[in-house]
């Protein structure tokens, strides 16, 4: 059985929040909860991916 989502897709997920968060703070002014959001977000959403990917590389053996 086929995850519903592959964790390919979330860690580009993961890693388009942590550019945007450096692209935003770059052009724009951004609160340091704003920014620490992003960069929480993306880092929590990698380490997800991180998870599903050992949990399916588990469930194949």
């Amino acid at each position: 059985m086929k995850p519903v989502i592959a964790y390919k897709y979330i860690v580009a997920i993961g890693l388009l929040l942590l550019s945007a968060s450096l692209v935003l703070k770059h052009y724009f002014v951004l609160p340091d909860f704003a920014d620490g959001f992003l960069k929480g977000t993306g880092i929590g959403v990698l380490l997800l991916a991180l998870v599903k990917k050992q949990r399916v590389k588990q469930s194949n053996n």
